[in-house]
């Protein structure tokens, strides 16, 4: 059969061609300005000089009450900690495996219903979601100090957190689970994301963080609570003190217990 302009079917390739074609100029264009945009909603500097917790993945957490950081001051979490603080303010993530993770999964997918935290992502591909609030990448090296203007993202959600953190001129801010490195074979306090990641990427996050620290002044207002990590740029501090003698803020979250029994890093995820 000869195909013409005319027919059904080359005119259907042209709408299907035409229609990604624009779903991809969309991307571009959210890249830029992100949709559900974050910075609508929590401004440059709504933490001033009000302590903060930022809790990554790391096995130093393996154990660890969560609980005790329910009303000590504001609280991010990174990627699946969100299932064992349902009380944090923000649950920040850059990973796309996370969010299918949490949507693909009937049991999660509840827990990220029931979280009443603002949920974080920061966009480097302009994705359109609707359940969470976007915020722009601005590239992987540097250092942000506006959230609208955007985040670096440092290849490691780590950085990410932070740098909101610093926006939103929290102070002190404490680094729970920042380990970059394993302990006794496990890549963090959970049951990972389905496979363990070598060692050596966690490795390569603490160097992401060295490319960032000149552009922090201060770095005493950054305490990394895990004396045995790699990231050696900040101040070091012992958190049964800090959460001993720490202020005292209650959180945004919701008031359900948390999910406290950690799981192997084997487990499948």
């Amino acid at each position: 059969m000869l195909l013409t302009t005319r027919s059904r079917s080359v005119q259907q390739i042209y709408a299907t061609r035409d229609a990604h074609m624009e779903e991809n100029r969309a991307d571009m264009r959210r890249t830029v300005n992100p949709h559900n945009p974050f910075s609508e909603v929590l401004a440059d500097g709504a933490w001033r000089d009000e302590p903060c917790f930022i809790v990554g993945g790391g096995p130093s957490l393996i154990g660890f009450d969560f609980e005790r950081l329910r009303g000590r001051g504001h609280v991010i979490v990174i990627n699946r900690a969100f299932e064992f603080v349902p009380f944090a303010d923000i649950l920040f993530f850059m990973d796309w495996r996370f969010y299918r993770l949490c949507h693909d999964d009937p049991a999660r997918y509840k827990l990220w219903q029931d979280f009443k935290g603002h949920k974080v992502f920061l966009n480097i591909m302009g994705r359109k979601l609707e359940d969470c609030y976007s915020v722009r990448s601005v590239g992987r090296h540097g250092l942000s100090k506006s959230i609208a203007g955007g985040l670096h993202h440092g290849n490691n959600s780590g950085v990410g957190a932070l740098n909101l953190a610093l926006c939103l001129q929290a102070r002190p801010i404490y680094l729970l689970g920042y380990d970059m490195r394993h302990e006794n074979g496990q890549a963090h306090f959970h049951s990972g994301y389905g496979g363990i990641a070598h060692e050596k990427t966690a490795l390569s996050f603490a160097r992401e963080f060295e490319r960032i620290g000149k552009g922090i002044a201060d770095k005493s207002g950054i305490i990394n609570l895990n004396p045995r990590s790699t990231l050696r740029l900040f101040p070091f501090g012992n958190v049964d003190e800090v959460l001993r003698d720490g202020k005292t803020r209650q959180g945004v979250g919701n008031d359900r217990p948390a999910l406290r029994d950690p799981v192997s890093a084997s487990a499948p995820a």
